[in-house]
């Protein structure tokens, strides 16, 4: 007997209890599932905000690298013009030098024929 009405003790505790725990962690829940929804939203919005502040950034830099080039010194000036000669002197030098080899290599090859003093020996 003494353990039923511990029991009827315990289990009435329990159900007055129950509703005392039970809403407030179901509140607790529904408000952290709610910052969490909110958080990644937030992220969401914040990473689509540096995308456009990447993208404004790179117009930027762009439309300041015109603004340098359009407003060089004249020593600046030159000195890339001088650069671009001594460059496209040394790209016609290794062209000159392709041109001799492919021609040596192509003499090389040319052996004409009786019939034909224009075509290559192998092109028969």
């Amino acid at each position: 007997m003494l353990a039923s009405t511990w029991l009827e003790t315990v289990s009435a505790l329990l159900a007055v209890l129950a509703p005392l725990v039970g809403v407030p962690l179901t509140v607790i829940t529904f408000y952290l599932r709610s910052l969490r929804e909110a958080q990644v939203t937030w992220h969401g919005h914040l990473g689509h905000r540096l995308d456009a502040v990447e993208a404004a950034v790179s117009t930027l830099r762009g439309a300041v690298a015109d603004v340098e080039r359009n407003y060089t010194t004249k020593e600046e000036w030159l000195r890339e013009s001088m650069q671009a000669r001594r460059l496209l002197e040394q790209l016609s030098g290794a062209m000159v030098r392709v041109e001799t080899t492919w021609e040596k290599g192509v003499r090389k090859d040319f052996r004409p024929t009786e019939n034909h003093p224009d075509t290559i020996s192998g092109d028969r």
